[in-house]
């Protein structure tokens, strides 16, 4: 038998809770200048090619900047094409708002990647 005094006690006691902190499996994203595309790094620093969704190119000519929303993990040809056989110095960009998906479908943001140097293809390039 219980004693009455002995529940009033504890239905007088606080409910405690715990929070818990989920981790993101990725801390951050690497560009591949290779194939022009960006790959999300896990903890225990493992590549991840395809589990970057999206991310925006930044990159200034002049006063002026200049960005593009990209979907999926690579650059698009025709912005490679832009950075590489059109443009006649080296351009620094931005990859900025990454997104990548884990396993469980959900997307985490990483760390945007700055200062990265796009060089153009030498044979555009013409000597002075």
């Amino acid at each position: 038998m219980f004693h009455p005094s002995v529940l009033r006690a504890q239905d007088e006691q606080e409910v405690k809770s715990i929070k818990i902190k989920k981790e993101n499996l990725f801390v951050k994203a690497a560009f591949d200048d290779t194939e022009f595309r960006v790959v999300a790094i896990d903890r225990y620093g493992n590549p991840h090619e395809n589990a970057v969704k999206s991310f925006v190119i930044f990159y200034k000519e002049g006063e002026n900047g200049y960005e593009a929303k990209i979907t999926g993990n690579s650059f698009p040809q025709k912005t490679i094409d832009f950075f590489t056989k059109k443009k006649k110095e080296a351009t620094k960009v931005w990859l900025l708002k990454i997104k990548a998906e884990n396993k469980e479908g959900h997307l985490e943001d990483l760390p945007d990647l700055y200062d990265i140097v796009i060089f153009p293809d030498c044979r555009s390039v013409k000597k002075k």
